[in-house]
């Protein structure tokens, strides 16, 4: 339930939530904790510039059991490169397009900020299985899906993690009506691997809606300087001021704005 988003959007009302609150979303009181106690330990100084890595999925291809496929994301390459453009003055950066869940494991452990532009994957059944959806070399020669599941990111213990932005459907979505009191998916699967912000997505979002998003929020992120200024309520805010920018552009269309989320401290 998007909380955050409650109220009257229409002309110029005030009468909504984004306009007089800061949200923020966890799991559970230990959760939110836990963040907290990643901020404190998060190192920084390390040897190399600090890093971001951005993982692009322009196409997806075909599951065994998936006969409709996943649709191509026309916006993920115009989403990378206005990323890189507004976050290289202050990291080093790694992009990586169409890699594998190996591939993306191993380049987290030295990253402080990490953005997936790619399709997610919930499943009801086995929230632990749900995750980002990347590709990986056939036997056959041809590429099939590789998932980067929930399991596999919560097994991750990083140092220098900072914020995660799933710019992907569903990120923050838990369809398994039976483990609802538990809340597995993706965000917390990050959060669990040591990020203490992470940004994901309730639903569907639009490709277009997504680069003007994700430009605002690092614009927002970045304004008073590198990786060391994230903290406190800066992304939490930045994430309040691009939903609030995209939506002064159609506020009867919520879907196109209200599905993303700040997970974190």
């Amino acid at each position: 339930m998007p909380f955050h988003a409650a109220g009257t959007h229409t002309g110029a009302s005030l009468d909504n939530a984004l306009n007089k609150v800061i949200s923020s979303y966890t799991p559970s009181i230990k959760a939110l904790g836990y963040a907290r106690s990643q901020i404190k330990h998060t190192q920084f100084g390390q040897p190399t510039r600090d890093q971001m890595l951005i993982t692009l999925m322009p196409e997806t291809p075909r599951g065994a059991n998936d006969k409709a496929g996943f649709s191509k994301l026309k916006g993920i390459l115009v989403e990378g490169e206005k990323i890189a453009e507004i976050v290289s003055p202050y990291v080093s950066l790694v992009v990586r397009t169409r890699p594998n869940a190996n591939e993306v494991l191993a380049q987290l452990e030295n990253c402080q900020i990490s953005h997936f532009a790619c399709h997610g994957m919930s499943n009801p059944t086995d929230p632990s299985s749900s995750g980002l959806v990347l590709q990986r070399l056939a036997r056959d020669g041809t590429f099939e899906q590789d998932h980067l599941s929930v399991y596999r990111i919560a097994q991750l213990r990083l140092r220098y993690a900072k914020l995660a932005y799933l710019s992907a459907c569903s990120t923050a979505e838990n369809n398994g009506a039976r483990l609802q009191d538990k809340v597995i998916h993706i965000v917390s699967g990050f959060q669990v691997a040591g990020f203490p912000h992470v940004i994901g997505s309730l639903g569907p979002a639009g490709d277009e809606e997504c680069v003007q998003v994700a430009s605002r929020l690092y614009s927002s992120v970045f304004e008073h300087g590198g990786v060391p200024y994230i903290e406190g309520q800066r992304v939490a805010m930045a994430v309040r001021e691009a939903v609030m920018a995209v939506r002064a552009q159609d506020m009867d269309m919520p879907l196109n704005w209200a599905q993303l989320v700040h997970f974190g401290a």
